[in-house]
């Protein structure tokens, strides 16, 4: 988009009002600093009072005028853009650090690469103190979250303030034998707060309704405190939304120096649903409001864990900063073309000026207008994949009930608990394994699953188990697959699904498997799904694996149950892709990688002991048949030995060859990620083999009992925070 180009809207006829004339380029003259120096019109400025800046550190709260005035000679204010480094982890100890605005991260970065948070600093706080008075280089690295103010005072000027000041010294000491002592003892809990931003570039796309029932179901799900901050001009729509008959006026902020008390005033507390609100009349042209929203959100940040900000749609400074710093951008729109195509340019236009804002985009598509585009459009026309889509809502709800919590069993309530879910960092995973019939157990485990109502927010799985969990996740209930199972109670009946092919790539061709997939599931895609499943398969040319979670689900469960040798390989998507059991058999580490926090797992595969019990029991029953035909007389005997030589010439085939061989290395790998999960559950039936279909209500009892067994175990990892 060229500069100066209105950023929302293919028309000022259908978003006329949404044009005011500002590009994000022009934006981000407010924003870096020195861009902003060139800038021509009025410029938000860094408050020159230093003693006013002083008293915000609480290292220097109780020092007189007088006293201040020292430190005010030896220090110097430093502004730090958002994500950008204060000092890194091995740097020489340069100057003490007082935060006054915004908030900055400390952590350490282990050898592995993996950055650990330590604490987040939040106003009032200092750092760097440790590794002056120990002459030693710093142990982390400090790193603002957010736009922040900063006191700056170098080394030797903070060490002679040290002399000429001994009640700073004297805290300092305290300080430093205070954390030396906890060195010792278990790392506390990081407060952490999350900000998150809710733009639409156009009216009318639900935006302010999905930002209420995401604020009550984040408070629901984690327990921890919300606030909901309205930047509309009236400052009134969250109110209205809510159905709030009384609410204190907006407030407008204004002013060079953000006003605190006026906002711990006007937070609105509703206790009924478990949210705060703050209502701001935002004026897109007082400077006022672009110099203090960093301030702002800092101080709610430090209040909340969650802080929701739900801004106008008409693009201006204010709008901009509050986008930049937040944690995430959620981009609501509608499923039409033109809403689609608005929502494209805005984040072309973030992701040129704004740092990393791939990973901090999250498109929210709220399906409540006919003539939506289809799936697939969603993808081209935005260039971004989309994160969730809103069912419609048919029905209204009574004033000041959000759907989350008067309706929790609607769709649309479902799909943001999942959301929820996940920026609370609660998402329950559930990963079902392969195991060829075994598998059939994974239906007894979704039985008790949904009697004792444990919540799934995402599934993954492998050949059978990614089968079974994409019908689950279609809308099957268990009852249901059990009945389909049942269809397979005979031996003949596997041969339903064979279709036997010249050996070249497989026995099988795995047409018949594709015939049955879409008889139950049609041309369902993923987003069609009533929860997020995550499929593997492998691809075997470049013996990686492949996780398939959009497009079709048939060719997706086609490959990730296509067993090497047996059925053919299915070409998807350019790749030729086989059984993902191979690399992947209990894919737990599929859901760890996407921040899944609680995974239960269940792996099927029999082990060694278990193949070991089988031979046993099966010689058992052997010996008692012999001894029951030699009392039968001759012919008895005669009829037995025939029918056992049958069966053992009949045993030792292909087929056995290469599930025995796979199974043996799969099990391996699998007791490797379940070693991974939170609860690993293993309903094995030693007797069963892995063609046995058959025996279908043995294994769903089994999974049943497997499941019942663990339930206090999976009570306490799901309902516990």
């Amino acid at each position: 988009m060229a500069a100066g180009l209105p950023i929302v809207g293919p028309s000022r006829r259908l978003y006329g009002e949404a044009f005011i004339g500002f590009s994000f380029r022009k934006l981000l003259c407010y924003h870096k600093p020195a861009m902003r120096a060139a800038h021509s019109g009025p410029q938000p400025h860094v408050p020159t009072n230093k003693r006013w800046l002083l008293r915000q550190i609480s290292l220097f709260t109780t020092l007189t005028d007088k006293q201040l005035d020292l430190v005010a000679n030896r220090c110097r204010v430093a502004e730090y853009e958002k994500d950008e480094t204060i000092y890194r982890q091995g740097d020489p100890a340069d100057a003490f650090y007082g935060l006054v605005t915004g908030r900055v991260r400390v952590y350490v970065q282990h050898a592995s690469e993996k950055q650990e948070t330590l604490e987040v600093l939040h106003p009032g706080d200092y750092f760097g103190t440790i590794s002056i008075l120990t002459n030693e280089p710093h142990s982390v690295t400090a790193q603002a979250i957010n736009d922040s103010i900063l006191v700056k005072i170098k080394r030797p000027d903070f060490e002679l303030l040290l002399k000429q000041l001994p009640e700073v010294a004297i805290h300092l000491s305290m300080t430093l034998s205070r954390r030396l002592r906890q060195k010792d003892l278990p790392v506390k809990r990081v407060f952490e707060s999350t900000l998150i931003s809710l733009y639409s570039p156009v009216k009318g796309t639900g935006r302010t309704m999905y930002g209420i029932n995401l604020a009550c179901s984040l408070n629901k799900e984690t327990g921890k405190r919300v606030i909901l901050l309205d930047l509309s001009p009236t400052g009134e729509a969250v109110c209205q939304a809510l159905g709030a008959s009384q609410f204190p006026p907006p407030i407008r902020l204004k002013g060079a120096v953000f006003n605190q008390a006026q906002v711990a005033a006007s937070i609105v507390r509703h206790s009924g649903i478990g949210l705060d609100t703050l209502n701001i009349a935002h004026d897109p042209r007082a400077s006022s409001d672009v110099t203090q929203i960093s301030p702002l959100l800092s101080y709610l940040a430090n209040l909340y864990h969650f802080v929701i900000t739900d801004l106008p749609h008409q693009m201006d400074r204010t709008v901009f900063k509050a986008l930049v710093q937040a944690d995430l951008i959620h981009l609501v729109c509608e499923g039409t073309h033109e809403q689609l195509e608005a929502t494209t340019r805005v984040i072309e236009e973030l992701k040129r000026t704004v740092q990393q804002a791939t990973s901090r985009i999250r498109i929210i598509v709220n399906e409540t207008t006919q003539g939506a585009a289809g799936e697939g459009l969603h993808g081209d026309i935005l260039h971004h994949k989309v994160y969730a889509t809103l069912p419609a809502v048919e029905a209204t709800t009574a004033p000041g009930h959000p759907i989350v919590l008067a309706h929790p069993d609607w769709e649309y309530a479902r799909a943001i608990r999942r959301i929820s879910r996940e920026i609370g960092e609660v998402l329950v995973g559930l990963v079902l394994g392969s195991g060829a019939a075994m598998g059939l157990s994974h239906i007894g485990v979704l039985k008790v699953l949904e009697r004792e109502k444990i919540p799934i927010d995402v599934v993954a799985g492998s050949s059978i188990g990614a089968l079974l969990g994409v019908f689950w996740a279609s809308g099957m209930s268990p009852k249901e697959m059990e009945e389909l199972a049942g269809e397979f109670r005979t031996k003949r009946s596997l041969f339903k699904l064979a279709d036997p092919a010249i050996p070249k790539f497989g026995i099988l061709y795995g047409g018949q498997i594709t015939r049955y997939l879409t008889k139950h599931l049609g041309h369902k895609t993923f987003r069609d799904l009533k929860l997020p499943v995550k499929v593997t398969a492998v691809d075997y040319n470049r013996r990686e694996l492949v996780v398939l979670d959009d497009g079709l689900v048939v060719p997706a469960i086609r490959a990730s149950v296509s067993i090497p040798a047996i059925f053919e390989p299915i070409k998807v998507r350019g790749r030729w892709l086989i059984d993902g059991g191979v690399l992947d058999p209990v894919p737990v580490d599929v859901l760890n990688r996407m921040g899944v926090h609680k995974v239960i797992a269940v792996n099927t595969l029999p082990s060694p002991e278990d193949i070991t019990r089988r031979h046993q029991e099966l010689a058992e029953e052997r010996h008692r048949l012999a001894r029951e035909a030699h009392a039968q007389g001759w012919f008895k005997v005669f009829q037995f030995r025939f029918r056992r030589g049958f069966w053992n010439w009949l045993d030792t085939n292909i087929f056995d060859v290469i599930m025995h061989t796979m199974q043996g290395m799969e099990y391996v790998l699998a007791e490797a990620q379940c070693a991974q999960a939170d609860v690993a559950l293993h309903p094995t039936v030693p007797r069963v083999n892995w063609w046995e279909f058959y025996s279908v209500d043995q294994l769903i009892r089994r999974g049943e009992e497997e499941a019942e067994a663990h339930m206090a175990e999976i009570k306490k990892l799901v309902f516990e925070t």
